[in-house]
């Protein structure tokens, strides 16, 4: 492959994960399985809330939004542990992980490989 390829593989696996990370949440905790009434909003906040701070940058394509959502994904990967752990959450749990883990793979090969375009155009602009 080459590195424009590996670029839009990582956008496009980034964008696959962060949207169905945030479709997944959503549905979950609003239609599947919705908490008690006076914990919804709470919930939305501190799970969903998390996910709105990348989305102006992801949609971008900002390099430095790429790099610090790979930090975002873990925390979501750690709650989809957290939800595998008891057995009636176990398939969002499973769901979280698996969209968290797309999520990451592209935001690293995203970040890796335009920053070595970058790079490269970088110094291809101090050598002419």
């Amino acid at each position: 492959m080459t590195q424009n390829q590996l670029i839009k593989l990582g956008r496009w696996l980034t964008l696959l994960g962060y949207f169905a990370l945030l479709s997944g949440l959503f549905a979950w905790h609003l239609v599947l399985n919705p908490p008690a009434e006076h914990l919804i909003s709470v919930i939305i906040f501190f799970q969903i809330g998390p996910l709105m701070f990348p989305l102006f940058g992801l949609l971008n394509g900002k390099l430095y939004t790429h790099a610090w959502s790979m930090y975002l994904a873990i925390f979501y990967f750690v709650i989809g542990v957290w939800y595998a752990g008891k057995a009636e959450d176990l398939k969002i749990g499973l769901y979280v992980i698996f969209t968290s883990l797309v999520f990451f793979t592209g935001t690293v090969i995203y970040t890796r490989f335009m920053g070595k375009q970058l790079k490269a155009q970088g110094s291809a602009d101090t050598d002419s």
